[in-house]
């Protein structure tokens, strides 16, 4: 079960030139960060830790961020190792900032490995023991047909989730990609509200809820009714964040 926490943001789309001035601005709005893990060393963790107790601001959520340029899919060892520990990593980041959760994504493009859905459950399934290990989440993202070619959808990232079995894999959800795959976005959330650990909540084109083509108030009703998961605001920042 997922304990009720208020309204997250991500670490990009958060006023303030340092980690202490976000955490400034989410504490005064009772928000929830959700941290970038875009390759900080122990050394950054410490500062991190530090910071942190400095506030009552929560972190509730890590993204394995590398995973843009790193792909576990990949056809080449080396990329494929680096992708994977870059994950270990996250899953181990979180669990000492207590966060319960790490956003991860199969991959963007296309996999160039052998049997890449086989590929990916025996990764999601050991993601799911250092998960256990670690007593956190890992989240899978859909990430939408503009941005892979494999397994963009909600409905294949579930049933990965239930091929892989693991109570520490679950399923994510950004309602931007939702959108993007020219699905309802309410009435996909309302399908797997019980299923999805977090909700990013983004417009079209990356921009803030409400500024985009997406109905959030229909979004925002199924969640109220269905959702028990974390929500967290995920959007590229404009002039006036």
């Amino acid at each position: 079960m997922v304990r009720r926490v208020g309204l997250g943001c991500t670490e990009f789309a958060v006023p303030g030139d340092t980690l202490e001035d976000k955490l400034r601005v989410l504490e005064s709005h009772e928000m929830w960060l959700e941290l970038v893990n875009d390759g900080f060393d122990e050394k950054r963790l410490k500062e991190i830790l530090k910071i942190l107790s400095n506030f009552n601001t929560s972190i509730e959520s890590v993204q394995a961020y590398l995973q843009h340029d790193l792909h576990m899919l990949s056809s080449k060892d080396m990329d494929r190792k680096a992708a994977v520990h870059h994950v270990e990593e996250t899953i181990k980041i979180a669990s000492a900032i207590g966060a319960r959760n790490i956003v991860a994504v199969v991959t963007y493009g296309k996999p160039t490995t052998k049997n890449p859905r086989e590929k990916c459950i025996e990764l999601f399934r050991h993601f799911g023991k250092l998960g256990a290990e670690f007593d956190t989440v890992i989240s899978i993202e859909p990430l939408g047909r503009n941005r892979t070619t494999f397994l963009p959808s909600i409905s294949e990232v579930y049933d990965l989730v239930q091929d892989v079995g693991s109570d520490h894999v679950r399923l994510m959800a950004d309602t931007m990609h939702i959108h993007a795959n020219g699905e309802n976005v309410a009435e996909v959330i309302g399908k797997y509200a019980e299923d999805i650990m977090e909700l990013q909540l983004r417009d079209t084109d990356s921009r803030p809820p409400g500024q985009g083509k997406i109905d959030f108030a229909s979004v925002l009703r199924v969640v109220r009714r269905k959702f028990k998961g974390l929500i967290c605001l995920e959007y590229q920042p404009g002039p006036d964040p």
